[in-house]
């Protein structure tokens, strides 16, 4: 009888993204999976310190798949210091074939490292980090031959995107050992919400008074100084000076909020909507009711909203600080999406400008976001899967 190969997940709590995800890995034949928790964070509520309010997590489908909390119900707070002792034994009496971890930067990642590695047990990593944001140089000279080190022992790398294996690729990792998984999404829901993006673009805008043919520009996010949400408001107003007419929708909240509503007040014919925080339940009718997506952060690795967006069928407009475009990525330059200079504002006016004027160009864009987004998901919930069982059955 063929070996079933077994892969443990080990991560620090129920991430609403990600738990879809493994939903999906759990109904997959070939593989027993099953995940082990640090913390009850997400199940249970939480303050989150960005959002500013109390937040718990709907979609965890925490009984869709083989889980296990290893410090029983604490919530203890996600940080490099969350550990869990008990992960060696618990590792011990599953007998995986192969350890999927998720960074290096927490305690209980380390630990799942040196467990496989004792235990001459394959491991499988998983990150969306990246080079494009700036790095002191010391800083990278310091953990360059450290993290070298501790990739020479990974058997895969579940890369997201481009970025992500071009920072693979510079800690010395062969392409060999990459393979492709992109970034999930709560699959079911916005498959869902695509079939209805008609009725769901309606309620929205009827909700915000928006006008049916005015151009919309949508942006998801925690109100954060590095998000820049700011950035489209400026955009906005370089539009209004010219004539250009647009309206935003700013779905999140966060410190910021005040400043940028104040920041929006000045603008006297284009307009700003801020959503507040939306629950992920209701995020899919923000992007059917948009006509463009637009990510301006400084420091964004590899965004789960611009991979929503693109399942919507946007098309995007982003920073060259952040992760998510490339040749084979989420966002691909002049094919479903533009990239500009983080900051330069009349660079992204410039970009939504080519959107404002040319319908063809919104619906051809977006129907290839649409199709790349639809591999894409395949691939993070069922192709990664069949590989990976693949290559473990071969040994």
């Amino acid at each position: 009888m063929e070996h079933k190969p077994k892969i443990a997940l080990v991560v620090s709590h129920p991430i609403q993204h990600f738990c879809p995800q493994y939903a999906s890995f759990a109904t997959n034949p070939n593989v027993r999976f099953k995940v082990f928790f640090a913390s009850a964070l997400g199940l249970k509520k939480y303050v989150d310190p960005n959002f500013k309010k109390e937040i718990s997590w709907a979609n965890l489908n925490l009984d869709q798949f083989e889980h296990h909390f290893l410090n029983g119900d604490v919530a203890l707070p996600s940080s490099k210091d969350i550990d869990a002792p008990a992960l060696d034994q618990e590792l011990a009496g599953f007998e995986p074939d192969l350890v999927v971890i998720y960074g290096y930067f927490q305690k209980l990642q380390r630990r799942a490292h040196r467990w496989a590695k004792k235990n001459n047990v394959s491991l499988a990593y998983i990150s969306d980090s990246e080079l494009r944001q700036k790095r002191s140089r010391l800083r990278e000279l310091v953990k360059y031959w450290w993290v070298r080190h501790y990739f020479s022992s990974i058997r895969f790398f579940l890369s997201v995107g481009d970025a992500n294996e071009d920072f693979y690729r510079h800690y010395g990792v062969s392409d060999d050992r990459m393979l492709r998984m992109h970034f999930p999404i709560d699959i079911k829901q916005y498959e869902a919400a695509y079939e209805m993006r008609h009725q769901l673009r309606n309620k929205v805008r009827k909700e915000f008074d928006i006008c049916n043919d005015v151009l919309v520009i949508c942006v998801v996010g925690k109100l954060v100084g590095w998000k820049n949400q700011d950035h489209l408001i400026d955009a906005l107003a370089a539009l209004e000076s010219e004539g250009v007419y647009a309206e935003a929708l700013i779905v999140g909240s966060g410190p910021m909020d005040q400043l940028w509503k104040q920041k929006a007040q000045k603008l006297s014919k284009n307009k700003v909507h801020f959503a507040g925080f939306v629950s992920p339940a209701e995020l899919p009718g923000y992007y059917a009711a948009s006509d463009v997506y637009v990510h301006p952060a400084s420091v964004e690795p590899h965004s789960i909203a611009v991979s929503e967006a693109i399942f919507m069928s946007l098309p995007v407009i982003m920073s060259d600080r952040c992760g998510s475009y490339g040749p084979s990525d989420d966002v691909q330059p002049n094919h479903n999406g533009f990239i500009y200079p983080f900051g330069d504002i009349q660079a992204l006016a410039g970009q939504i400008l080519k959107f404002c004027t040319n319908i063809d160009l919104r619906r051809t864009f977006g129907a290839r976001s649409h199709k790349n987004a639809v591999a894409f998901q395949q691939r993070a919930h069922d192709g990664i899967m069949n590989e990976l069982s693949r290559k473990l059955s071969r040994g």
